[in-house]
This record gives structure tokens, sequence and C-alpha cells, in this order.
């Protein structure tokens, strides 16, 4: 079932107040439409605070939608996170083909647009928590509640920021309201995850533990307290992790789905096995270039066909799995047929029709197509064009969860570490051979790490699980490209991406690139 089936003019309002301070000029505040939502006239009700929290999960929506705040834009997200030695981009020559190189420049427009949308959804957030300390009309419990969730989001995107940045862009706790001073200075590390540790202690104690069916994919407090977790691991702390995603794994409402493919299946959306996962609703239109929230435009919508049309490109999908992803694979692995295409299978476009993939050179120079999200799921979700695709993208997964919390283990717990990774693995692969006990530390983390690759191919987790297990350089600098060129250029950041140049020429001196780049 799907949550948070938005009207969409309403949205587009909220979205209006959200974004007023942070899009235009000080003369176009001043040109107020008579029918314009008015932030004086807001915040009053429970409804107008349930709008406008909903408008900050629209900001997730759109690092991976096409909406009115990224047309054209769509994608970047996915572009920078998939970009590890199992995915890549488009052939030599085109505008993608940088990313395979892991070359990120201040001035790409990806990381402009991930930015900003990032930092909209914090503003959008912030601007919810200041308000309820104003004059309103609701209940205590309801401004608890209210606070959790949009702290939540707050750390949710300041989580992101941490992941791209290191903690070194800025960190907003209120928004800006001189408009002589408009510039944010940058974070450090410390501060960021205190903050983002902060605002997730408060969702935990302010939220529920579940929703109703009306409301379902909204954050919970299990949400908060396992994403206090990863937090924590990803800022290098398992010790501190550890406690986080025990109580999940022992108290929590959570279990893993009976096979894989069901995980990813759109007649199973916010599933038993859902942590945390963006909302899309159809609409009636399946027009892909609409203006709004509601269409999910990643890698899933461009399986080796240009953007509405039915035409093959001649080894130019824009996503592609490598053969270094396949070979680390098992073709007996229930999750290799799930999350990727190759020569003999049936392919399923977006028109209803299907048919065996007889040359895949006709498809993919890698000998791959990306199918996770995909595949049979297209006829269920009865659009009618393939650039639109309405299937939840599942963010924070319960195997993520116990593989994580297996990693915490590995020194302390090693039986029991073996133990959760075997229960992902066995669970995804019945007849798989399991990891075997008394394994040395690193063999068992061997093991973890091939089980993560795995087991979230291509849902954005790689990239940042290379980056702080430390061993970017030697995974990436391995790849063959057939050039001698150096392959990841951001080692010299430690795989962190640059802030956008934009952003550091608008604050006129007060942020600050990061060392290094």
């Amino acid at each position: 079932m799907k949550i948070i089936s938005i009207n969409i003019a309403r949205i587009r309002s909220y979205s209006l107040l959200a974004l007023v301070v942070f899009l235009f000029s000080c003369n176009e505040l001043d040109l107020q439409p008579l029918d314009a939502v008015i932030e004086d006239n807001f915040f009053k009700t429970e409804v107008d605070f349930k709008g406008a929290t909903l408008a900050s999960y629209s900001s997730i929506q759109s690092l991976y939608a096409t909406t009115e705040e990224n047309l054209f834009a769509a994608n970047e997200w996915w572009k920078l996170t998939i970009m590890t030695e199992d995915g890549m981009s488009c052939e030599v020559g085109s505008d993608l083909y940088g990313y395979n190189k892991f070359r990120f420049l201040p001035e790409d427009n990806a990381l402009s647009f991930i930015y900003t949308i990032i930092y909209q959804g914090v503003y959008r957030a912030n601007k919810v928590l200041e308000k309820l300390d104003e004059e309103n009309e609701l209940t205590a419990e309801e401004k608890a509640q209210y606070e959790g969730e949009a702290k939540f989001l707050r750390a949710w995107f300041h989580f992101q920021s941490f992941k791209l940045w290191g903690g070194n862009a800025p960190l907003m706790e209120a928004t800006l309201t001189d408009f002589s001073n408009l510039a944010a200075p940058n974070s450090t590390p410390e501060a960021t995850i205190a903050l983002i540790l902060s605002d997730l202690q408060t969702a935990a104690d302010n939220l529920p533990e579940f929703w109703d069916d009306a409301n379902l994919g909204r954050a919970t407090s299990w949400a908060a307290i396992a994403y206090m977790g990863k937090v924590n691991l990803y800022n290098g702390d398992p010790e501190a992790a550890m406690p986080f995603f025990k109580n999940v794994y022992e108290q929590g409402p959570y279990s893993l789905m009976p096979d894989y493919a069901s995980v990813f299946d759109y007649d199973f959306e916010n599933n038993q096995e859902s942590i945390f996962e963006v909302q899309f609703t159809g609409n009636s239109d399946d027009n892909g270039w609409v203006l709004d929230d509601f269409h999910s435009e990643n890698f899933k919508a461009t399986q080796g066909y240009n953007r509405g049309s039915d035409q093959d490109i001649d080894g130019g999908a824009i996503y592609r799995p490598t053969a270094e992803y396949a070979m680390a694979s098992d073709a007996e692995d229930p999750r290799y047929a799930v999350n990727i295409y190759g020569e003999g299978d049936i392919y399923y476009d977006g028109y209803g029709d299907s048919f065996v993939i007889e040359d895949m050179s006709e498809f993919s120079d890698t000998g791959y197509l990306l199918k996770k999200y995909r595949g049979e799921n297209i006829a269920k979700m009865g659009a009618t064009n393939e650039v639109v695709d309405y299937n939840n993208e599942r963010l924070f997964r319960y195997a993520d969860l116990i593989l994580l919390y297996a990693e915490t283990l590995i020194d302390s717990d090693p039986g029991l570490a073996t133990d959760l990774i075997n229960e992902v693995r066995l669970r995804s692969y019945p007849d798989a051979t399991p990891v075997a006990y008394g394994l040395s530390t690193t063999e068992l983390t061997d093991a973890l790490r091939l089980e993560r690759r795995l087991e979230l191919a291509f849902e954005g987790q790689r990239y940042f699980d290379l980056v702080r297990w430390g061993i970017a350089n030697e995974t990436f600098d391995a790849l063959d490209t057939g050039t001698n060129d150096n392959l990841w250029d951001s080692k010299t950041a430690n795989g962190l991406f640059p802030i956008p140049q934009s952003e550091i020429e608008r604050s006129q001196g007060v942020l600050n690139q990061l060392p290094g780049l």
C-alpha cells in the first residue's frame, strides 16, 4: 500500500511556502498573489502542519524523481551513488562517462542539484520546527509528534550531507532570515553527527511505533532507532552503533520477506522488511515530463532505451551492471536474476510487451542491464510510458540492518555475526553454502562485505560502504578501463565530494571547499 497519496495541488502550495525564502529574491517576495498560501495565515491547524511536514518528504522524492524542482536534473543522486565497480554509466563520450572515472568537479550540475535538494529538505523541516513554537491549534501530543517527525527528516537530510561531504557542509539548525547574510559556513564532522543523533533521539522519543494504513511510510520511532545505529557506524563507531541495531533486531517489528524478489515487488511496497522507503504514486496521464513528485525516474526507468522512445540505443543503456559484478555473483543465486538482465533473459519493456534478449550487444556493451525493481513489476504498475516508474524506493531495509549489526559484532561476537550473515544469505539464496563458523576476522569481514555487495546491489549503498571501509582506493584502482587514467580523482578527499562551486561563490568567502578539492 502507498503512503501519503498527497493531493498535488496542495503539496505544490506547501512547497511554494517552504521554498519562498529559499528560491526567490527580495523583490519577488513582495509580489504575493491573492490566491497564494501566505505564511502568516498558515501553520495554524494540524492539517497545515501535516502538509508542511509532507513537503519535506517530497524533497526525498526529488532525489529520485522528476519534480518541479529538478526537471532535466533527475537521476543525479543515482549517478553518484551507484558509481562503483558494479555499475557504470553511458558509453565513452557521453556526458555521464566522467562518473565512471569517479571524477567529481565542483562545477558539476549533479552536485549542485543534490546540494539544493538536501538543504531544501532541511529548510522545510526547520520551518515546521520553528512554527511549532508559535501560536497554533496543535495539542501537546501533536506538537511532540511533529517535532519528532521534522527532526527525523532534518536528520535524514543532514546524514546524506554527511555521507557526501563528511560533515563539512553547512549545518542548518534554523532557517536563514537575515536577507543581508544568507550564507552558511562549513560545519565540522563532530557537530554534524551530534545534531543528527540528537534529532534522531527526539524522533525516537516522540514518533509512534506504527502508522495506520493511510500514513504508511511516514517515519516511525523504530526507523529513528535504526538510523541512529547506521549514523554511528558510518561515523566509524561500531561500539556505539551496536546497541541500536540490537534493539531493532530483538525488539523491533521487522522481519525478512520470504524471498528476495518480493522485497522489490510493486505489490509489496512498505513491506515487513521496509524500515524507510520513499513513496511514489502514479498519476493518470503517465507523463514522464509532468511537474510533480510522483514519478520515480531513476535507473529503473532507463534499461537500454531512449527516454520516451521504444528504440534501442546501441549499447548506450544509461546505467549498466558491469562484468565485475556478474563475476562476483553466483548465477544460481536468485538475487542475480532479480538484479540484472543477461542474454537469453525475458526483457519487459514499458509498453506491456516482453521479448527474449537474443543479442545483448544491442542493449548494453557490458553484457548486462539493470532489472532490479523493474522486470515483471512494469505490468503490475499499469504505466503505459516506459519513462515512468511508480515503485517505491526502499531506502533502508531490514536485511541492510542485519548485516550492519553483524558488522559491529565481528570482533566481539563472531559466532553471532556469522549467524546474522547467514540469516540474510539463506533467505535470499536458500541453496547457498552458509558462511562457516570459526573464520578469522579477515575472512569473516570479507564474507560480510561480499554479502552486502550481493544483497544491496544497485541500491546506492556500496559506494559509501567502500569509502567508510577505507578500501575505495584499492577497489577502484584495480578496475581495468583500457586507459592509463587515474581512476579515482577523489582519493585526495577520501572519497568525499566537492561542495558545489556555485555555493562557494554565492557565500562570498563564508563557505570553503573541502581540502584536496
